[in-house]
Parts: structure tokens; sequence; C-alpha cells
């Protein structure tokens, strides 16, 4: 399957290297400064977990022209970016199938104003990480000998020849797959997650530590899980998504600090959350203002999540390295 990775920002490279590992054909488009280093270095990643240096090359590509070809093309880039590139996308016919990897409240819609569905998947890359002292840092599993993991699903929630297929080139890869049958739930489930996540984060001056041992800011961060939650279930999003979101509803409110602080203590957190965290604050407040539509549609208040949200800063110190073709 020829693959065209659009975007070298952390996960682009991240699963361009995968793949380039397992002697797949992987293109990955770059632009700007980004490109000029790929060609001289090569993409260079350090294993957070390990600390091992993971390096590759591949075949590098600056602009998707209309009469190119690839069965495969990962948009992995910030959800803004990822709208901006569908009429490039638009006007090559030849390209077979297209997967946005990325965070999403706002579904399928907005692609499809550009694509038909027969091309269109939506996924979620279970990674994360930043830059580090200049060096690109990325977690993608929980134990050293584990898989990366991968979320992808369709439209319309069914299984096709294609699904399985892009499943396999990751899994070659050794990503574990998951195939969702409702991955636009899945996503709004994420930022009910996530978006949470990095305000409690950003309220303790990005320190994990610190986030860890105040009591108040955990119980926050629950009510605002839950807030958000009854949102999505209000809404028709009855299922919550991944099982472990139930937690959030299930713990003993006693029980939450002990248990939230051996999350926001690990060392896996502080990259996948903490290190994360300092990029994907401006996309965050992008979602969350497709959120506030749900809300409104909910007839229901989030007065937590909001006082999160708002410790969210418009522009983070350290920023993805985003390519927009």
């Amino acid at each position: 399957m020829k693959t065209l990775i659009y975007g070298a920002g952390p996960i682009g490279q991240w699963l361009a290297l995968k793949l380039a590992q397992a002697d797949r054909d992987v293109t990955l488009l770059a632009r700007g400064e980004n490109l000029l280093r790929l060609e001289q270095q090569g993409i260079a990643i350090k294993d957070a977990l390990t600390g091992e240096r993971l390096a590759a090359r591949v075949q590098l590509v600056d602009r998707l022209d209309p009469e190119d070809r690839y069965d495969l093309v990962v948009v992995a880039m910030s959800r803004s970016s990822r709208l901006a590139v569908c009429p490039i996308l638009a006007r090559n016919p030849h390209l077979r199938h297209i997967l946005f990897l990325g965070n999403d409240v706002d579904g399928f819609h907005r692609y499809l104003d550009h694509l038909p569905p027969s091309k269109v998947l939506l996924g979620f890359p279970g990674a994360g990480g930043g830059l580090e002292d200049d060096q690109l840092t990325i977690l993608d599993r929980e134990k050293k000998n584990g898989k990366g993991e991968l979320y992808i699903g369709e439209v319309d929630g069914r299984t096709r020849e294609r699904t399985r297929a892009i499943a396999a080139l990751f899994a070659a890869a050794g990503l574990k797959v998951h195939v969702e049958p409702n991955i636009d739930g899945w996503l709004k489930y994420h930022f009910a997650f996530i978006g949470p996540t990095v305000g409690a984060i950003f309220k303790n001056g990005g320190d994990m530590k610190a986030v860890a041992a105040d009591r108040d800011t955990i119980h926050q961060y629950c009510r605002a899980c839950r807030q958000a939650g009854d949102v999505l279930r209000a809404v028709g999003y009855r299922k919550r998504q991944p099982g472990v979101f139930n937690l959030y509803y299930w713990l003993p409110r006693w029980l939450e600090p002990k248990v939230f602080a051996k999350l926001f203590g690990s060392e896996v957190s502080a990259v996948r959350f903490g290190l994360h965290a300092r990029t994907v604050g401006p996309e965050l407040l992008e979602m969350a203002k497709d959120f506030e539509a749900l809300k409104r549609r909910a007839g229901l208040d989030t007065p937590d999540l909001d006082a999160l949200l708002a410790c969210v800063p418009q522009a983070t110190p350290e920023t993805e390295r985003k390519e927009v073709g």
C-alpha cells in the first residue's frame, strides 16, 4: 500500500518512522525548515520509555500534486490544518483512501464538504510527546515491550476490506490497531478526557507532580470530565468510550485524589500528557469552541470544565512543528 504521511509534526514523523522500519512504501510530506532538517538528518525520535534514539530515512516531498497517486494518505496535523488541506486533497482524483488523524470534536461533516464518504476515515494516534530540549520525544506505549496503538473508523461505522487493509498496514509496523464502530463518539469522549487533563496541568503551571498533590484540582478535574460526559450523553453519545471513562462516575469521590494522583504523577504521564500539553493547547481551545455547540444542544452548563479550559493559554511555550500543504 503506497502511503503518504501528510504533515511532518511529531505524529507524522512517528508514523513515517514506524512504516519505514517495517519496509513499507511510505513518503512524508514536509515543508520549510522541517523539510531541510529531514533531508539532512532524516527522522530522529527519542523513545521516552527507554531513552533509545530511533532513526530512519524516508522519501520526502514538499507538496501533493493533482496527478500523484497514493493508496492511502494519512493527514497527521492539527485540526485546523487538516481542514485547510482538504481542497488540496480534493483536487487529486487518484487518492484512494484518506485517514484524518488527530483530536476532533466536530466529526466527519467538514471533511465531507470536500471529499466523498467513500474516501474518508477518522482516527487517533495512541502516542504523545513533543519537543524536549530540541529533541523530538515520543511515548506510544505503557510498557517497554508493549505496542503503540492506533484507532481508526469509517463514516458509517462498518468494517470494510479497506478498513482491514489499513489496519493490517499499521499492524505490520508494530502497532495495535483498534477499529472503532463509532470513531466520532470515541473522539468526542477523548476530548471529554483530554480537555480537563490539559486544563489541570496548565492550572498548576505545567508541573505534573503539583497536579498529583493538589486534591482540590483533582476533584475539579473529575467533575469536569463528568460534566463533559453528561453533555455527550445528553446529545446521544450514550456509550462512554473507552470503557475506563466510566471511572469518573463509578469511583467514590474520596478515592479520586489517590487514584488520579498516580495518573498525573507517573513518569509515563509526564511525557504523554505533560510534554504533549505544551503542544496541544491551541488545538484544544479550537475543539472547545466546537464543544460549545454540543453544550447548547444539551442545555447543560459545565462550570468546572470551563474553569479548567480557561487555564489553557492561547499560545503555548513550545508549539508543534506544523505542516500546512
